[in-house]
């Protein structure tokens, strides 16, 4: 099994099969209500805000595997507003689908070199497994916010 097949299978694991930490992705989104999904607490962003902050980072990172080097995220993009959820839940389907394409395209000789990149300094490698480590940590925050808000589903 060569590197890229070992990333593009932890890409696939912490989505929505069996991560070694616990749920996936997709297991935990299932058991969000809806009705909860934009509600915020305090300042922090929403489940909803959250999830599309994933989808923006996980598109920027499938482009830059693909080479487009000119797709950047900004403010509107970073955490922008879900007008509604299900369409969110596609993108993030959507997002899954086109990052795991391109890593499978993705040649490994290419691992060390950098990301073109304006504003950062870092590998693909790096590019890589922060996806992975991006998405399980606001994973844990929805989490958190699902319990503070106190709507079970399951």
């Amino acid at each position: 099994m060569t590197e890229m097949d070992r990333i593009t299978r932890l890409l696939e694991k912490t989505f929505d099969q069996q991560p070694w930490y616990g749920s996936s992705i997709m297991e935990i989104l299932k058991t969000v209500n809806p009705l909860i999904v934009n509600q915020r607490v305090g300042d922090v962003h929403s489940i909803a805000e959250l999830v599309e902050h994933m989808v923006s980072w996980r598109t920027f990172a499938a482009k830059r595997l693909l080479g487009d080097a000119q797709f950047e995220i900004n403010d509107s993009t970073n955490f922008p507003i879900s007008q509604n959820w299900e369409n969110t839940i596609k993108r993030l389907l959507q997002s899954q689908e086109e990052l795991v394409m391109a890593a499978k395209q993705f040649s490994e000789e290419r691992l060390n070199e950098l990301v073109p990149s304006n504003q950062f300094r870092y590998t693909f490698y790096t590019l890589l497994h922060g996806i992975v480590q991006h998405d399980v940590y606001h994973l844990g925050q929805m989490v958190l916010l699902k319990k503070v808000i106190g709507i079970n589903t399951k």
